[in-house]
């Protein structure tokens, strides 16, 4: 389970990350300065913090049926 709780911070960052980088380039390639690199943070947390949620819902579930076991 802590191997499962650490890779979830990779998995933010990686989404936020490609989120921007993809903002970048597409700025760079439209010549339109911060709108997509802006547009890439905000999709790329939406996506992380979704993802995050999905991934931590079995874990929460998980942990509640143990502790309602005992």
């Amino acid at each position: 389970m802590a191997l499962r709780l650490m890779g979830l911070g990779w998995f933010v960052a990686s989404c936020i990350l490609i989120g921007v980088l993809g903002g970048v380039w597409l700025d760079t390639w439209m010549n339109v300065s911060p709108l997509f690199t802006l547009l890439g943070a905000i999709l790329g947390s939406v996506i992380a913090f979704y993802g995050l949620y999905k991934m931590i819902g079995p874990i929460v579930e998980q942990t509640n049926k143990n502790t309602n076991d005992r």
